[in-house]
């Protein structure tokens, strides 16, 4: 037998798309013809390639870490309001003012006051604001202050004591960057030294839960440069409510009184947060909601004083300008219900008491739709009195 071969064609099943039609046999059926609205497309529309879209993805993202690195070295700077920084003893044994002295030899100082004074550092090229409250300082007022700043330095002893509603203060509140400083860190050896770092970085674990706990041992001279230069690199993170609303730290405040009972205060500080402007009312912790007559600009107290400087008035107030009424106010006479006494409860029992004379039987219920003497004689008047009827009657309440 011979046998042959026979060249068989495979045949292959077609693709199954479901009841509407694909993409080839719409192509085939338009026969090149295009849409109205399809010839004209933007940018935008277009789908972008896989290419494409990673490469806009880096693009975006390297504009938003310029854009940080920019906001980042503007910190401090020339220009810009200076890095707030609030030193916080963590107990009343903590002494904050011979730090905060020790560190005025190392830069130029400006508007120096018992609580506070601006710094400027020529190493770093960086202005600071150093501040702290006193040992007579209420608890509202601590938090108000560490409510403003930039950056929190909790300044600790040998003892390394939080006080405990400190703590539970700054927590409740929220707390910005955070830092810390030992002072009286006496030690004699570095086998001492090691045991008490170790020990430090234990409780601090504890206390923020976290590991990157940026710490400053003020045991040498030289300590204060690396905590300046501390003070300059750190993660700068507003709290939420300070991104909202403007905020001012004053440095200097006069008042000029108008009349007997008025007067106008003068505040000169940095403007931070958001753009301020006359038309908002502004709040004084302890005072209360007031108006703003004008914003002015002011000298800088960190340049160089020029007896040529100007002030200009930025923003004055207008008619925009919201009233300080906060609550609505009362109206006694408007629709305002309230429960009667007991003396208008029993009035009003007796006044709906009245006698009706109805047909002997006549149950209650057809009683009350019955109309009393005094009624019909009402209803009758000028008319002729009617026949005296047979029926026999009764009084009901």
């Amino acid at each position: 037998k011979q046998w042959y071969q026979r060249r068989v064609r495979e045949i292959k099943k077609a693709h199954k798309h479901g009841r509407h039609k694909s993409k080839g046999v719409l192509s085939v059926k338009a026969k090149g013809r295009v849409g109205a609205g399809a010839g004209v497309r933007s940018s935008a529309a277009l789908a972008l390639s896989k290419k494409n879209r990673k490469n806009q993805e880096a693009q975006q993202r390297k504009m938003k870490l310029s854009a940080c690195a920019e906001e980042k070295k503007g910190l401090g700077g020339s220009g810009q309001p200076p890095i707030c920084v609030a030193f916080v003893p963590t107990n009343p044994d903590v002494e904050v003012r011979l730090l905060m002295d020790s560190l005025k030899s190392y830069g130029e100082t400006s508007n120096v006051s018992e609580n506070g004074f601006y710094f400027y550092c020529k190493k770093l090229k960086k202005r600071f604001h150093f501040l702290t409250f006193g040992k007579e300082a209420s608890l509202f007022e601590q938090m108000d202050l560490v409510k403003c700043a930039d950056l929190v330095v909790l300044v600790w002893d040998a003892s390394y004591e939080l006080d405990i509603i400190l703590k539970t203060c700054l927590f409740a509140q929220g707390l910005p960057a955070v830092q810390h400083v030992v002072t009286g860190h006496v030690v004699h050896s570095d086998r001492e030294r090691n045991a008490r770092k170790k020990q430090f970085t234990e409780i601090l674990e504890s206390i923020f839960n976290t590991k990157d706990n940026k710490v400053h041992y003020m045991d040498k001279e030289q300590d204060i440069d690396v905590m300046l230069w501390g003070l300059v690199n750190f993660r700068h993170t507003n709290l939420s409510f300070l991104r909202q609303r403007s905020y001012l730290l004053s440095s200097e405040v006069d008042f000029k009184q108008t009349t007997e009972t008025t007067g106008t205060l003068q505040v000169t500080g940095y403007v931070r947060g958001r753009s301020l402007d006359a038309d908002q009312l502004v709040h004084i912790p302890g005072l209360g909601h007031f108006k703003i007559e004008k914003i002015c600009s002011a000298p800088d107290p960190l340049r160089k004083q020029d007896s040529m400087f100007e002030s200009e008035t930025l923003s004055t107030q207008t008619e925009a300008s919201p009233t300080l009424d906060m609550e609505c106010p009362v109206d006694d006479m408007d629709a305002e219900q309230t429960w009667p006494t007991e003396e208008e409860l029993r009035e009003a029992e007796e006044s709906r008491k009245t006698v009706k004379r109805v047909p002997k039987g006549t149950s209650a219920y057809q009683a009350v739709w019955m109309l009393s003497d005094d009624e019909e004689s009402e209803e009758e008047s000028g008319e002729e009195e009617e026949e005296e009827s047979d029926e026999e009657f009764e009084d009901v309440e």
